[in-house]
């Protein structure tokens, strides 16, 4: 089962936390802005521009829904109910659970056509993770990965 989703985002998860707080930046500023790139610098541990191809190829695909995705301003707390669906959906990616996935997916999306959304958010999760970043509890086997991984990008 996984975890609840907080409404305060002073309650969430670093990757959590990062993964709202990239959106609504990137939507309110400009993708390139410095403290933008500083903060996928901190999450992505130095694959920032693999990091940041991810997030955009994910931003691209939840601006193809037929719904319009409501999000916070930079600096509110509260969430949306739109942002908790896509906390929901990473974290599904991120576990490979598809049928959760989906199911949020559809609500988020306005629609059925969801393959590039799945292949963009399991790209962007899937780096997160190797970076030691989960959206859930992690299982001890998901540990000793990101900690292996972590391990390879440290010694080269």
């Amino acid at each position: 089962m996984p975890d609840p989703i907080p409404t305060d985002l002073r309650e969430l998860r670093y990757v959590q936390h990062f993964s709202v707080w990239a959106l609504r930046t990137s939507v309110a500023c400009s993708p390139t802005c410095r403290v933008l790139l500083r903060e996928f610098d901190r999450a992505f541990a130095g694959d920032i521009e693999e990091g940041l191809a991810d997030f955009h190829a994910l931003v691209r695909s939840l601006g193809a829904g037929r719904r319009k995705v409501s999000i916070g301003r930079p600096g509110h707390v509260e969430l949306t109910h739109d942002e908790r669906g896509l906390l929901a959906l990473l974290g599904a990616a991120q576990s490979g659970d598809r049928e959760r996935f989906l199911a949020h997916a559809r609500f988020v999306m306005g629609h059925d056509r969801l393959g590039d959304l799945y292949d963009s958010a399991c790209a962007f999760t899937g780096r997160l993770r190797a970076k030691g970043h989960f959206f859930s509890k992690p299982l001890m086997i998901d540990l000793e990965d990101a900690t292996f991984q972590a391990g390879l990008s440290a010694t080269g």
